[in-house]
């Protein structure tokens, strides 16, 4: 638990570096103040809010956390000793290393879903352990070599997951996991996975009525110090309204919302009437397109690790919105959708799950319609021939043909030398693995345990935690607290989506804390007006084309020119939507330029 002497904050770094030269590393790090003596085999370092100790056995720990609950010098010593991790029962947000100079023993751990990145590098003996890629990947150590199959992640799912990273001598630490060294090798073990015992029996009324005492019960146990200055995201969806409508019940609280001025990107009215609705003090910005193309450049700085997402900039023009009035904290509903089953590709799966369950036969005439359908260029009829292609797929391969873009147009789109360093299902074999994780959970719960650990830990947690961390804000996760997941895990799949109804039991659960309108209201998401500017703004358009096809993207060798050119003219046709896909590929090569070529 925070120290009650200060305020809880994860605005910090540290870095551990253990062998010959590592001294030497640490001095030259800038920001950073050494916490261990000279001449000590490992040497560590901090900047920021990290935090640092020694347990009374003489274990010596770096920390950057934020705990609900936990002890982060108990739970250092106990393990560097072997034992068996606390941190299994802790509640909140952190990284943490630990080490024992006369074993020669360093132990590192991330939190259940990996809201702070912990990175790795062993090199002949050397370790190197910290939270910031570019400040492990600066040690002498690392060949700083890209990895084509990170970057071909990326290029699948707009982010690189663990444990790879962009380098191929740095790892990045999976959710819940425990890394030990001791004399130069290295292990690493997952110490907790969401499971799905679906053991839970009640009346629909009796079940909604302890989700909603244990849904009020975790969002005020998150809830931040009435010291700091703090507020809560609110988009107008139904994750943060109804936190911002519990948190509210104790007090007025502020609450932040931004929308643009085109209209399919702009929820502001959403975010206005639930601000009404849970009585929170509002502050509302629609942001121009001058500033949101401003951000680009601020967000290529936020992100440690390349981040392909729209959403990248909306996240970090709320962010500022709440530090510019004084927020050092806010408070977000990322995880309702994969805790509660609200994302609307889990009613699709299960539509598709009962076509796959099919007996082969009839699956085969279905693939056949499919095929004709699909040949007759119609609209309509491509997305018939689609669900019949998707359908006849088991999972998690038919879950990953919403993230294959780069497997789709694995021929087209790569160059000779990419694809002869990456497979064609590289990308689908890492979902693959990931996919078979944990001993328990029907179908829709595996996919949702499959999101827990890509789209929510790899993808949109970073997102949050990288741009409020740019503006000097922490952030806390109440829908994500392992204590209300263990219990939401053991409802049966049907109270997560029934039928096609999404979020069944949660909206059960939230009547009185949101408006009908709300409970009602269609999932639109965070998304950015890319897809416009990239048609109708000629100075986006330039600068685009200017930084894809340049020569120094081009010498990197990794797509051919031609098809991203096609790419451009489909979109600025209307004929097709690659918006998401040429950010991907603009973010990567800015990101490039700022953070490998420069260094």
């Amino acid at each position: 638990m925070s120290s009650p002497d200060r305020l809880p904050s994860v605005l910090g770094d540290f870095v551990l570096a253990w062998g010959e030269g590592a001294a030497m590393f640490i001095d030259r790090l800038s920001g950073y103040t050494r916490v261990s003596e000279p001449g000590e085999p490992a040497q560590a370092a901090v900047r920021g809010d990290a935090r640092h100790g020694r347990a009374a056995d003489g274990t010596r720990w770096l920390a950057v956390a934020d705990l609900v609950s936990g002890d982060l010098a108990a739970g250092a010593a106990a393990i560097t000793n072997g034992s068996a991790p606390p941190q299994r029962d802790w509640r909140g947000r952190f990284v943490q290393v630990a080490w024992d100079p006369a074993t020669r023993r360093a132990v590192a751990l991330t939190d259940h879903f990996s809201t702070l990145s912990l990175y790795t590098m062993v090199h002949d003996g050397v370790l190197v352990v910290g939270t910031d890629f570019r400040v492990v990947a600066s040690s002498p150590w690392c060949a700083r070599k890209l990895d084509l199959e990170a970057i071909y992640h990326y290029f699948n799912f707009a982010h690189i997951p663990a444990p790879k990273s962009l380098f191929t001598d740095v790892r990045r630490l999976e959710p819940s996991t425990r890394f030990s060294w001791q004399d130069g090798r290295a292990a690493d073990e997952r110490y907790w996975l969401p499971e799905y015992p679906e053991d839970l029996r009640g009346t629909d009324e009796s079940l909604a009525n302890e989700l909603q005492e244990r849904m009020v019960a975790s969002v005020n146990d998150y809830r931040p110090p009435e010291a700091q200055p703090w507020g809560c995201f609110l988009s107008g969806g139904t994750d943060s309204s109804s936190i911002t409508s519990i948190l509210s019940r104790r007090g007025r609280v502020k609450s932040f919302s931004i929308g643009f001025a085109e209209e399919k990107y702009d929820e502001l009215s959403w975010a206005r009437l639930a601000a009404q609705a849970c009585g929170a003090d509002p502050t509302f910005h629609s942001v121009s397109q001058v500033e949101a193309q401003a951000l680009l450049s601020r967000v290529v700085e936020a992100y440690d690790q390349p981040f392909g997402g729209t959403s990248s900039v909306p996240t970090l023009a709320c962010a500022d919105l709440a530090t510019g009035v004084g927020m050092k904290m806010l408070v977000a509903g990322d995880g309702g959708d994969e805790i509660f089953g609200g994302n609307e590709r889990y009613a699709k799966d299960r539509i598709m799950e009962t076509w796959y369950a099919m007996p082969a036969p009839v699956k085969a005439v279905g693939r056949a319609v499919g095929g004709a359908a699909g040949r007759s260029g119609n609209f309509f009829l491509n997305r018939v021939e689609n669900f019949f292609e998707r359908a006849s797929l088991p999972n998690p391969d038919r879950f990953y043909t919403d993230d294959s873009f780069a497997s789709d147009h694995y021929d087209a789109m790569l160059t000779p030398e990419f694809r002869g360093a990456v497979a064609r299902d590289a990308s689908l074999d890492w979902m693959r693995g990931v996919y078979r994780l944990g001993s328990s959970g029907g179908p829709l719960h595996r996919v949702m345990r499959l999101d827990l650990q890509n789209a929510i830990a790899q993808h949109d947690i970073r997102k949050v935690d990288s741009a409020t961390r740019a503006t000097g804000v922490s952030v806390r996760f109440p829908y994500l607290d392992p204590k209300l997941v263990s219990w939401v895990n053991r409802l049966p799949e049907h109270y997560k989506v029934r039928g096609l109804k999404k979020r069944y039991l949660f909206k059960l659960a939230t009547r009185g804390i949101l408006p009908v309108e709300i409970l009602k209201k269609k999932k639109q998401g965070f998304g950015l007006p890319i897809s416009v500017w990239m048609r109708s703004d000629p100075p986006f358009q330039a600068m685009m084309k200017e930084t894809l096809f340049d020569a120094r993207t081009r010498a990197r060798g990794f797509w051919r020119q031609e098809f991203v050119e096609r790419l451009i003219a489909d979109h600025e046709s209307g004929s097709w939507d690659h918006s998401d896909y040429l950010f991907r590929l603009l973010m990567l090569e800015l990101w490039l330029r700022r953070h490998v070529d420069a260094s």
